[in-house]
């Protein structure tokens, strides 16, 4: 099952989680060769077939690379599916910053690894360096709104089974989905119509804020504290996945419909509108998704290493390991350096 950033779709538990799905682990071993010539090598677990196959989460054969995919059972029968990518560059081919798809428009709101290795000839050796870095993503914007609006009002309930929970404790999720939701559709339709325009009247974002502050009265909370009660989950989920996505669907009709009546967007300023505010949304889930996967980088270099920043040294090897957080809203760097003796 994939991660959603709605949540009410699986209940009480995963809306403090905000979203469900396995980890996924990445193991990627870069080795550089003394002539520049860089290999890569890596390998993805996870539980999650869809997490697996996310835009923009692996690599691709369109991207240049060679990869296999297979599934793994343990005893219990719970599956594990894994994809190994390889490539071999050579030292005048740039290192991949992303594992995005040729002519993908959406690249830039994938995970980013800008990657070089820089080659010094000196006096007493061959230096080279290698330097990755994770650029940070934005989240504690709408973290804070989350921890403000959902998590401070459902940690009462953290405790509780789905069978403990009453009608009251329903309609408090319910109430707390909506005020996160519709605080964070503001946020991210706000920035767009400052990024458009900047220098409008502020009376006209406030016509839209008022509209779509009002579609909280529109979501039937009835009708969902009723499918919350459903006790088998998958039956539970489906329902109100779809009850959720209508409302949602809904709110964003309203929003487009606001923007035209309040601040006059039309044409192309409406579709740069929009795809200023999906673009947000959709940069926000990656993000989301990174937060529990985990990141084991290993970079084998020439000669010894004279100098790096990572976790642990054995030999010629760095290694790194970190998970996705360590990327939200601030830099992660990967460096090291090594020294090769000239051959006699």
């Amino acid at each position: 099952m994939t991660r959603r950033d709605s949540t009410l779709r699986s209940g009480v538990g995963l809306a403090l989680a905000l979203g469900l799905g396995g980890c996924l682990e990445r193991s990627e071993r870069i080795t550089v060769e003394p002539d520049g010539t860089v290999g890569i090598e890596i390998l993805f677990k996870t539980e999650s077939f869809e997490e697996l196959h996310r835009a923009g989460t692996a690599p691709a054969l369109a991207g240049g690379w060679l990869t296999e995919e297979w599934v793994e059972e343990d005893e219990e029968g719970e599956k594990r599916y894994l994809l190994r990518a390889e490539t071999l560059l050579g030292a005048d081919m740039p290192l991949p910053a992303n594992f995005a798809v040729p002519g993908d428009s959406r690249s830039g709101e994938y995970l980013q690894f800008p990657t070089a290795i820089t080659i010094e000839d000196r006096p007493d050796g061959i230096y080279y360096h290698f330097h990755r870095i994770y650029p940070a993503r934005e989240w504690a914007r709408i973290q804070e709104l989350r921890e403000l609006l959902l998590e401070e009002k459902l940690k009462v309930l953290k405790d509780k089974e789905h069978e403990e929970l009453t009608r009251a404790d329903h309609m408090l999720v319910i109430g707390a989905y909506a005020d996160f939701e519709v605080a964070k559709m503001l946020a991210f339709a706000r920035r767009a119509h400052l990024e458009l325009s900047p220098d409008a009247p502020q009376d006209g974002w406030l016509g839209v804020h008022s509209a779509i502050s009002g579609m909280k009265a529109k979501l039937r909370t009835d009708r969902v504290a009723s499918l919350l009660e459903i006790q088998e989950k998958d039956e539970r989920d489906a329902a109100i996945k779809d009850e959720t996505e209508r409302w949602e669907a809904d709110a964003f009709k309203l929003l487009k419909t606001s923007m035209r009546e309040f601040c006059g967007y039309t044409g192309s300023r409406l579709r740069a509108f929009t795809e200023h505010y999906e673009s947000q949304r959709r940069e926000l889930q990656i993000t989301g998704d990174l937060g529990d996967d985990s990141f084991q980088i290993t970079v084998v270099m020439p000669g010894e290493i004279v100098g790096t920043n990572a976790d642990s040294i054995s030999h010629r090897e760095a290694k790194w390991t970190f998970s996705g957080e360590r990327f939200r809203d601030r830099d992660l760097e990967l460096m090291v350096s090594s020294r090769l003796d000239r051959d006699p």
